[in-house]
């Protein structure tokens, strides 16, 4: 391809980019007022950073079912469900009921209630290998007392983790190690390569507390693991 005919096409993808911005703002100028007002109380608009996408997201005004509505009116179909948290859908009446049942009795009165131990009873029950639950406020958290458990336990200070990974938002390794991650001391190997973390595993033993890995890298485009990458790189420790 000539420099003149991939400098026309070039041109042209940006022509079309920037029709489909203007577009896309003029059908959702309230979801641009509710991201501009936003944005000067919240760094980028938002707590959770991975809902953010250019040149703005939709706010969401409610939803029902598998239905979302926006605060321009636009509906949706809900293909997220909250990255699986939410599968019954929006505004179930049960799980509403479920609610309301539960804040009636004390789920949240500052002391010990009769809830939570009722639903670690029921995590223990279906998985005999949990002997104990401690319930966490997120996926963050909870990453991050396990890594501390692990380097607690066994006296050791590296984690081996996997590029393109994330863990939450102080473990993520999207685009190779993160300015923002806690200072653990992370050994970076490549997911489903099993000769290479092998490697690494046997060149850090002494020093490895962990390896944290995902079974699917979801923001890393959903890579699968390979065939028995799990069981290969664990069966030598």
């Amino acid at each position: 391809m000539s420099n003149t005919v991939g400098a026309v096409l070039s041109d042209a993808v940006s022509l079309a980019l920037a029709e489909e911005i203007a577009a896309y703002t003029a059908r959702n100028r309230k979801s641009l007022e509710s991201f501009s007002s936003a944005t000067s109380v919240m760094p980028g608009g938002n707590t959770r950073s991975v809902l953010y996408y250019a040149p703005f997201p939709l706010s969401i005004a409610r939803g029902e079912g598998c239905r979302l509505w926006d605060v321009d009116g636009h509906d949706y179909a809900d293909f997220l469900g909250e990255f699986t948290a939410g599968i019954y859908g929006h505004s179930d009446p049960r799980i509403r009921a479920a609610i309301d049942s539960a804040l009636d009795r004390g789920i949240n009165l500052s002391g010990h209630n009769l809830l939570e131990a009722k639903l670690a009873r029921i995590v223990c029950d279906r998985f005999p290998s949990i002997d104990l639950v401690r319930f966490t406020n997120s996926g963050t958290e909870a990453n991050l007392m396990a890594l501390v458990a692990a380097t607690v336990f066994t006296g050791r200070r590296k984690i081996l983790v996997f590029d393109g990974a994330y863990h939450g938002g102080v473990l993520t390794f999207t685009r190779g190690a993160s300015p923002v991650n806690v200072p653990h001391e992370f050994v970076l190997s490549t997911y489903n390569d099993v000769d290479r973390t092998l490697r690494l595993i046997e060149a850090h033993a002494k020093e490895l507390a962990a390896v944290l890995v995902e079974p699917m890298l979801g923001q890393a485009a959903a890579f699968r693991r390979t065939p028995n990458f799990f069981w290969r790189c664990g069966a030598r420790r």
